[in-house]
């Protein structure tokens, strides 16, 4: 768990021209969708660089466990890279957190961008570092598969310290209300993985955000009992699930989110928000965990205090 005396750093902002560090600290990455990637990354206006073992793979993992840990410590103590956006998620982040120095990342405070599988590494920053980590898309597994447009807009600004307001026509209005708390969440199947460990997530007096893909409509009802009998559905002021995207019902009969939600919170007293994008969607919010922000469900709007940077 993180110090209580820890005080939480916001990295500094982005600036036209800097150079960004590209890690793969999971999946194996597919070249085709990190080049364009990083050419997404280059109109923006920024100058990526891959890590050393981007490219590498081992199993099912890029690069041993020792290769991904060595690429995120080399681009955090590279003074000439100001941010390190993650490659794509897939499996294997949870192994190299132990290969991590806590104390070098805090000292050298960098904005780290990421989702999915990355998930754990950003509660891994809040709860070791005392770090603000970005919840965002992914340079290959992102910016590599779909145009992004709003995304790539929204990710720049954020990153760049220029606020923006989130709103989302799509979504579904579960619950109705407003709440204020900071932000937290990410995948939840990583997120059920880190109960139990340091880097369990905190949810008490957050705006808890949910999100995964692939998953049979009936493992996101058991996940989410799960987060529930662990307490980590009290105190929480607001909830936005993604799209969960290819989570659907494996028969007929076997209902919807929004019966699974029904089950969960018969009398719902906080705002929820649902398809929201968020995670795995052709749009992806980018997000800075633990900034204060207030969730209208009604305006299906998220307003961010600030953009989690100084």
């Amino acid at each position: 768990m993180r110090k209580k005396t820890l005080s939480l750093i916001r990295p500094p902002k982005l600036n036209p021209g800097d150079m960004v560090g590209v890690v793969a600290p999971a999946g194996p990455v597919d070249k085709h969708q990190m080049q364009i990637g990083l050419d997404v990354i280059s109109e923006m206006g920024f100058q990526p660089v891959p890590g050393r073992h981007s490219y590498s793979r081992s199993r099912y993992f890029a690069g041993d466990d020792l290769q991904r840990a060595k690429d995120i410590m080399d681009m955090v103590c590279n003074p000439k890279v100001k941010a390190i956006f993650c490659a794509r998620g897939g499996y294997g982040t949870n192994r190299i957190l132990e290969h991590l120095d806590a104390k070098v990342i805090r000292a050298n405070a960098k904005i780290f961008v990421g989702s999915s599988d990355i998930t754990i590494l950003l509660h891994y920053l809040y709860l070791q570092c005392g770090m603000v980590g970005f919840h965002g898309p992914m340079v290959a597994g992102s910016f590599g598969r779909a145009p992004m447009n709003q995304s790539r807009k929204q990710f720049k600004n954020i990153l760049m310290g220029e606020p923006s307001s989130l709103h989302c026509r799509k979504a579904k209005v579960f619950s109705k209300g407003i709440a204020t708390g900071k932000i937290t969440g990410g995948c939840l199947t990583l997120l059920c993985r880190s109960l139990g460990t340091p880097y369990e997530i905190q949810t008490r007096n957050r705006i808890l955000f949910l999100e995964d893909v692939g998953e049979p409509l009936y493992k996101l009802d058991g996940m989410l009992w799960q987060l529930k009998a662990a307490g980590k559905l009290r105190g929480v002021r607001g909830i936005i699930f993604g799209e969960m995207v290819n989570c659907n019902p494996q028969k007929p009969g076997d209902g919807k989110l929004k019966d699974v939600l029904a089950d969960l919170f018969p009398n719902p007293n906080i705002p929820i928000l649902t398809h929201c994008p968020i995670g795995h969607s052709k749009e992806i919010w980018t997000l800075p965990f633990e900034t204060q922000a207030t969730l209208d469900a009604s305006a299906k709007s998220l307003e961010l205090k600030n953009c989690g940077v100084k």
